[in-house]
């Protein structure tokens, strides 16, 4: 396990980005039968607002019972 919170942190947002353009990679081929498009907005900036709020709150927020 890693102890840094801010390592897990850049982790989890990588991985959020990684995950959420995989998946919709797989929603353009497979459901939808149309061609994957990458776009900053799309799929750059809202992923990394979505893991940035996200792993704010999960990996670094002071909790009041800790």
């Amino acid at each position: 396990m890693i102890k840094n919170r801010y390592a897990v942190f850049i982790l989890f947002v990588v991985l959020v980005l990684a995950f959420w353009n995989v998946l919709d990679y797989l929603y353009a081929s497979f459901i939808t039968r149309s061609a994957y498009h990458f776009t900053a907005g799309g799929d750059l900036l809202i992923p990394l607002v979505v893991g940035l709020v996200m792993g704010y709150d999960l990996f670094l927020r002071k909790r009041k019972g800790k």
